[in-house]
């Protein structure tokens, strides 16, 4: 509590100290817009105490001020729309500039006056596209009539704003599978988890996982502003990208609209991979806005429902197993999303304004979160939301207030158990259940059940005031964040990860096969045993006993923006943020006294903090020091920009630049999964057991390590036969395990010290930092004639201090070898073998690998020897400690990690970062009559060349504020920086209007991007086992390494089709048949020699050539988007009143869509597996990687969809 005071003071003190006493000025909040501007004489001499009227015809809202002695005025926030400001001095003829005010923009507001007299008017029509004077960030704002006109999918609000450069439209399934139905936005190549969307001033985005917490439908909208770089200092938390929304109002007239959208497979839709996928979209409803007292009191408010009826195409799995999907060739994917808004608006008394909005959002899919194609859950949403605000005025002073609440809940279930027992919910049994992953995924998805809740309580204050030539802003806001629910990933089935690089006998039955059965066909690469738990957390919220997050945000601000002269502006600022308890700061650091006894960590005594011993083994810290104290919570976030807008003589050209720091925030989702190994509480956290091939144990956390399932199976055979099986085997395994610790209140089976065997699972460590990003950017904007504007910038954003998980006691790292595990490890294996030297097991093992059937006998691999220990202990031991599996050092895995007495140390550490360089361009254009035949038009046209660069491993590289990713060099996490997997380098984005002679209007929205990259890695398919003498090139005990010589992405830039087996060929002359650091240390330690490794298997692998010497490309993005409609007037029964029908094409040249290709080079024992960069190039292999629809309305880059619309305008 004392430092959530010092945070409350700290915010107030750099948000109030600036205000003078006796000085005037406006308020800007991120919800509208403002004007301000200097009047001059015709010599450019200020002219103080002019008279300005400001007047906004639609709602009769007036405001009067003067300028200053500078000749300065400004005014704001103020609702979008179009203004009137009228301008007067003595002396000098009345101008009445008639402007546009856009959302979260300055209009310019700068007028000469011409000297006359008062009497006269000149009026002045700035236009609607303007330059902009006064902002020194890269931004762009879509009007509403964009909203209205331009074609978009579903009436998706964010689908708008990939119009500006350098923005990608993503699946909100990217990121979290209750973001099914939803979609983000990627700005300056991140992904969009952490982009920060402002609705009326409300934050909407999700602080759990990311992305918005509701759609917002266009019907609601009326403009969007889109900041990329260099935000305005009053800005929210983020170091990516703000979205600010405002919603429509009512006006001094009736107006609204009733609609209805209606698609159909049969009508005007391309097949899905040649079937004519069931699909049925119905979209409806309607908005009205008005004034219950005019010039005083207005209202708007609406809905709109989707209900789509819907079957995907079932695509995704491998090759082989087409036949199933042949079978089985439509996956149920209904969505639903009900919206609906209520907003009053009150020209108060006193120069105030006052506003209040609902809204209600109810969103729920059956989906399957990438694990495609039978791996359904179904996810239903409820989000009620509210905001309020004023704004209020005295003299020149103003102040403007917002505070709100939302909440959101989230409840996730299995979607494949009314389906039956098909390859929808492949079980074997009863007690069976079965999911599947990898190259096949069915059954229960293994993330279901769960339920999120999150609550916001919002408070923001934002005023400016202005003396001389310096406006001075600042402000104040604060969030209450809570968080909660529960997760019972892998509880429900049993986890099985399988790979065509592991067949069996059929059903282990010898001499037989059936490759296109994926239970009785395979062995699994390994197994998950969830615990059945769900809590991440002991803190009881939302009404239930555990799951609970809390935090609090607080921000303040001061800026100043100086008119230096009337074309040259100079901006400060600084802000000030924290985030508390993102990183569980409220959990001390566990101590050696917690750690089970029986554990043997020598050294570990008392209060002696236990992560000091990860990475030392006398407790002082590893490379990254002495990481062992409570987590540090920052305070001290203080994020300075500076920046200038010079826009000389008529100010048709502004020339700009600015530089600045900001910060990021941390998603629950991280605080929560690196939580239950911190807590001593007893109560039921999640947990879970990892079973890789060829195991001899299992560790169960909370439970105990077992050799045996209950009827005696050795766990040895269990995981090397067939899934159907192993199966059975393993799910009576769990059923002992979740007996003894699902829902119990014992000690935390979880945690570090105790059940989860000093298995440091990504943690947060002391030296914690919030990530914040570096933007500059330099550009220039130009305005050619009236209503054609082009932008060209370059954006800059380096982003540091990302979260990167790091082993710091280098488990498995070549340097780590315990001399005396190895010598124990290869006598277990000739024991085994039933021989008395290596030479003797390579030719022959016949304890081991005697063939039933026919008796012949075959030599040991390198896999024997690694299964009884010449290892490392992250695939060995199950990332525990040896004391933790019944073992001591000298019996536990040859290459157990810097500390052999702990096991793997993931601890969440800053040390990541990313780069992102672009030239952005944006030509925009907006006139009446451009051409003979064409009344009106509305363009816009974005390019981008842009390098994104990062370190991050995960999957999703792009997303790099989702902890828990690891770095592709575990010694050096920021050795290999190379494209993630939102890299293109050539994006051009097209969307347009036009209002044709004769009524007809017609729009479109293109978007064609050049190829994403893929990584090369070497092939990890046949499981984890051995494999750091096989891919871990560099030694820092992390397998399936980059191919050596590339970086991330370099597939599609350093290596391409037409070198790929040049570079193969390069490889394997240099590197096939080598040693890895494992291998050598084995070899300098005198325990094997090279030649033995080599026959055993135990190096380097050769990767096959491609076969057909043209591998599959990794495709660009193309897409073509058409509208047309024609307004059917009734102006003689009511002004306004329209009918109009349209028909949209969504990909209206049915061009397929791609994604790209798995960078894995099949060593020469996978050669053609198919859905590899060297596999199989053929139409096999490419449909699995084909685009398709996505959940909900996310359908970028699917197969030609047509849309019939019907609208009501009155």
């Amino acid at each position: 509590m004392k430092n959530l005071l010092r945070s409350l003071i700290v915010a107030m003190a750099v948000g109030g100290a600036v205000m003078p006493a006796n000085v005037v000025g406006q308020a800007i909040s991120s919800n509208g817009g403002s004007i301000q501007g200097t009047i001059s004489d015709p010599t450019g001499a200020a002219i103080p105490n002019a008279s300005i009227v400001i007047t906004d015809p639609d709602t009769g809202y007036t405001h009067k001020l003067t300028t200053d002695s500078a000749g300065f005025y400004s005014l704001g926030p103020l609702n979008p729309g179009t203004y009137k400001v009228t301008i007067a001095a003595p002396s000098f003829s009345q101008e009445v500039l008639t402007t546009v005010i856009r959302t979260g923009t300055v209009t310019s507001g700068n007028a000469k006056l011409t000297l006359g007299s008062s009497t006269e008017t000149i009026e002045v029509n700035a236009g609607a596209l303007q330059i902009n004077t006064d902002q020194i960030g890269v931004s762009g704002v879509v009007t509403q009539e964009e909203i209205d006109t331009l074609p978009i999918n579903g009436r998706n609000i964010l689908d708008v704003a990939q119009l500006q450069p350098g923005v990608i439209l993503q699946s909100g399934q990217t990121f979290d599978p209750t973001k099914a139905g939803y979609s983000a936005i990627s700005v300056s190549g991140v992904g969009g988890r952490t982009t920060r969307i402002l609705f009326d001033g409300q934050d909407i985005t999700d602080e759990t996982v990311g992305t918005t917490i509701y759609n917002v439908p266009e019907g609601g909208v009326g403009e969007l502003q889109l900041n990329r770089s260099t935000q305005d200092v009053s800005g929210e938390t983020t170091s990516t990208g703000q979205v600010l929304l405002s919603s429509r109002s009512g006006t001094n007239s009736f107006h609204g609209n009733a609609f209805y959208n209606f698609q159909d497979n049969h009508a005007g839709f391309a097949n899905v991979g040649g079937l004519p996928a069931p699909f049925q979209r119905n979209q409806f409803g309607g908005y009205v806005g008005g004034y219950i007292i005019k010039d005083k009191l207005f209202f708007f408010g609406g809905g709109e429902r989707i209900k789509q009826h819907e079957d995907d195409v079932a695509t995704g799995a491998n090759p082989v197993f087409a036949a199933t999907e042949k079978q089985y060739h439509y996956v149920p994917a209904p969505f639903n999303d009900t919206f609906s808004i209520a907003r009053l608006d009150y020209n108060a008394p006193w120069n105030m304004h006052m506003f209040v909005r609902a809204v209600y959002s109810v969103n729920s899919d059956d989906a399957t979160f990438g694990a495609n194609p039978y791996q359904v859950y179904e996810n239903r949403d409820n989000v009620p939301g509210l905001v309020g605000g004023v704004d209020m005025q005295k003299g020149r002073l103003t102040h403007s207030f917002r505070v709100g609440y939302e909440k959101f809940h989230n409840l996730l279930v299995d979607g494949t158990a009314a389906l039956g027992n098909s390859i929808y919910n492949p079980s074997t049994g009863p007690n069976n259940q079965i999911t599947l992953a990898g190259d096949m995924n069915a059954g229960p998805n293994f993330l279901a059940p769960q339920g999120t809740f999150q609550s916001d309580k919002q408070l923001r204050y934002d005023g400016t005031a202005t003396f001389g030539a310096h406006s001075i802003k600042f402000g104040f806001d604060m969030n209450r964040l809570l968080g909660g629910g529960f997760a019972a990933f892998y509880g429900a089935s049993l986890y099985t990860e399988l790979s065509v690089a592991n067949p069996v006998p059929c059903a282990d039955v010898a001499g037989t096969s059936c490759p296109g059965d994926p239970v009785r066909g395979y062995s699994a690469e390994y197994y998950i045993l969830g615990n059945g738990n769900g809590f991440f957390s002991e803190r009881p919220g939302f009404g239930l006993a555990g799951g609970g997050v809390f935090s609090w945000r607080f921000g303040s601000y001061v800026g100043d923006t100086w008119k230096v002269k009337p074309y040259l502006t100079v901006t400060s600022g600084l802000r000030w943020s924290t985030d508390t308890d993102r990183a569980n700061q409220d959990v001390p650091t566990p101590l050696c006294s917690t750690v089970d006894p029986s554990y043997l960590v020598t050294g570990c005594n008392g209060t002696q903090p236990l992560f000091n011993f990860y990475g030392s083994v006398g407790g002082t810290g590893g490379a990254y020091g002495a990481i062992g104290y409570k987590t540090h919570q920052p305070y001290a976030n203080f994020s300075p920009q500076l920046g200038f807008v010079f826009s000389p003589g008529d100010h048709k050209t502004s020339v700009r630049g600015g530089i600045g720091l900001y910060y990021e925030s941390d998603v629950f989702n991280n605080t929560g999964n690196a939580r239950p190994g911190v807590i001593t509480a007893n109560g039921p956290y999640f947990g879970y057991a990892y079973v890789p091939a060829k195991s001899s144990s299992i560790a169960l956390p909370g439970y105990g390590t077992i050799s045996t399932a209950p009827d005696g199976t050795p766990i040895s055979t269990i995981t090397t036969e067939s899934i159907y099986h192993a199966a059975p085997e393993l799910n009576a395994i769990k059923a002992e395990y979740q007996a003894k610790v699902k829902g119990s209140l014992s000690a935390n089976g979880s945690y570090v010290g105790t059940g989860n065997g000093l298995y440091a699972n990504s943690l947060y460590a002391g030296p914690y930092k919030s990530p914040y990003s570096i933007q500059f950017n330099g550009g220039v904007q130009h305005e050619f004639a009236r209503g054609i504007v082009l932008s060209v910038d370059y954006v800059h954003n380096a982003t540091l201090k990302i979260p990167i998980s790091v082993d710091v006691n280098s488990n498995g790292a070549a340097r780590t070898l315990n001399t005396a595990a190895a010598k124990n490890a290869i006598a277990a294996t000739l024991t085994a073998c039933g021989v008395a030297t290596i030479a003797q097991a390579i030719a022959a093992c016949p304890g081991l690998h005697t063939d039933p059937t026919t008796g012949a006998v075959s030599g040991a691999t390198i896999t024997d020897f690694a299964g009884n220990g010449l290892d490392s202990g992250t695939n060995y031991l199950q990332n525990f400690s040896a004391a933790a599996d019944g073992l001591t050092p000298a019996t536990g895995a040859a290459f157990p990690g810097i500390n052999p007495n702990v096991g793997t140390g993931l601890f969440i550490l800053p040390v990541g970062r990313s780069g992102y360089d672009a030239l952005q361009m944006l030509f925009q254009e907006q006139k009446a009559h451009p051409l003979p035949g064409i009344v009106t038009s509305n363009i816009s046209i974005a390019y981008t060349l842009s390098r994104i660069v990062t370190g991050n491993k995960g999957t999703n590289a792009a997303d790099q504020f989702f902890a828990g990713a690891g770095a592709w060099d575990n010694d050096d996490p920021n050795r290999y920086l190379g494209r993630s997997n939102l890299d293109h380098t050539n994006e051009l984005s097209f969307g347009g209007t036009l209002g044709l002679k004769y009524g007809l209007q017609v729009g479109v929205v293109s978007h064609f991007y050049s190829a994403p990259p893929s990584t090369l890695t070497l092939d990890t398919l046949a499981g984890n086992t051995a494999q750091i003498f096989q891919t871990d090139v560099d030694g820092d005990g992390t397998i399936g390494d980059l191919a050596p010589g590339t970086n991330p992405g370099a597939y599609m830039h350093q290596v391409h089709h037409g070198n790929i087996n040049k570079f193969i060929a390069q490889y394997n002359s240099v590197h096939a048949n080598q040693l890895t650091p494992a291998g050598q240390a084995l070899v300098s330690a005198g325990l094997l020699t090279q030649g033995q490794l080599l026959a055993l298997g135990g190096v380097q692998q050769p990767i096959a050539p491609q076969a057909v010497d043209v591998p599959i490309d990794n495709a660009a993005f193309r897409y073509f988007d058409f509208n047309a409609s024609y307004p059917i007037k009734f102006s003689k029964f009511h002004e306004g009143l329209s009918l109009v029908p349209g028909v949209v094409m969504y990909n209206v040249f049915n061009m397929s869509n791609f994604g790209a290709i798995n960078g894995t080079l099949l060593n020469q024992a996978d050669a053609g597996i198919a859905g590899y960069v060297n596999g199989p190039n053929n139409l096999a292999t490419q449909n699995p990687l084909r685009i398709n629809r996505n959940s909900g309305t996310f359908d970028q880059g699917g197969p030609r969809t047509t849309e019939f619309q019907l609208k009501l305008n009155f």
